[in-house]
């Protein structure tokens, strides 16, 4: 039986392990790790984080910030619906047809 080593991709220095789910996931650096622990709710007891070099390696974002979680929607959102207006319809019932019915 062959053994599977810890880091079988060069690119991917992090690994997470959830033996709740026996699933492991492999991530680029910690600020993709701690999205996606943030994304599942994951709790920090059940899980085993594993790094390549021994400790966490700092992330190529220029702009970080602490990740919070939202509840809600984005206020800059619509709420929903149509933006376009409804057709105005002919009050005389006459529909003009520029194409033949189908028979």
């Amino acid at each position: 039986m062959t053994e599977t080593p810890l880091f079988p991709y060069e690119n991917f220095p992090v690994r997470l392990e959830q033996k709740s789910e026996n699933r492991i996931c492999w991530f680029k650096d910690d600020y993709d790790l701690q999205k996606h622990l943030v994304r599942y709710k994951l709790d920090k007891r059940t899980i085993k984080i594993d790094y390549r070099d021994g400790e966490p390696l700092k992330s190529g974002k220029t702009n970080k910030k602490k990740l919070q979680q939202t509840t809600g929607k984005d206020s800059s959102r619509s709420s929903g619906g149509s933006r376009r207006g409804t057709k105005k319809l002919d009050s005389s019932g006459i529909v003009n047809r520029t194409r033949k019915s189908k028979k």
